[in-house]
């Protein structure tokens, strides 16, 4: 597990750094977070290290417990100035897992009973030795 090198270009790292215009509403000495530019909601929130990580594959385990920390005090934040009546956090990793931006970040996206936003699977039940043979493979 390595922290990747900043690459050319990289919109979050710009935030990180101050050249790229953005709403940041919290920063420490491991993590920003700002408003996401394209909310899914009021208050949709972005979490990201300071030290660029593409994904969660490559993040240290301390600057993803920093994030992490992070995320809950933003979501708390969002809950007690903005009253949601729920909250969603994704985080994608790799264009197959719908990663669009790489470096890692959280979305803190505010929900509210009736709004338009919909679950990205539809939850089947799985079959019992399906879920039996994938747990062995996760496990050894």
């Amino acid at each position: 597990m390595t922290t990747t090198a900043e690459p050319a270009g990289c919109t979050f790292c710009g935030i990180v750094e101050g050249t790229v215009p953005a709403q940041v509403i919290y920063a420490d000495d491991r993590t920003v977070a700002f408003l996401d530019t394209a909310p899914a909601s009021d208050g949709h929130t972005l979490v990201v290290p300071k030290q660029h990580a593409a994904d969660l594959f490559s993040i240290s385990p301390d600057d993803a417990a920093a994030v992490m920390r992070t995320a809950k005090l933003m979501a708390c934040r969002i809950d007690e100035k903005l009253a949601p009546d729920g909250l969603t956090v994704v985080q994608t990793n790799r264009s197959a897992g719908w990663q669009d931006v790489f470096h890692l970040h959280l979305h803190l996206v505010p929900r509210w009973v009736g709004d338009t936003l919909k679950q990205p699977w539809e939850p089947r039940p799985a079959q019992a030795e399906r879920l039996s043979t994938v747990a062995d493979k996760l496990r050894g």
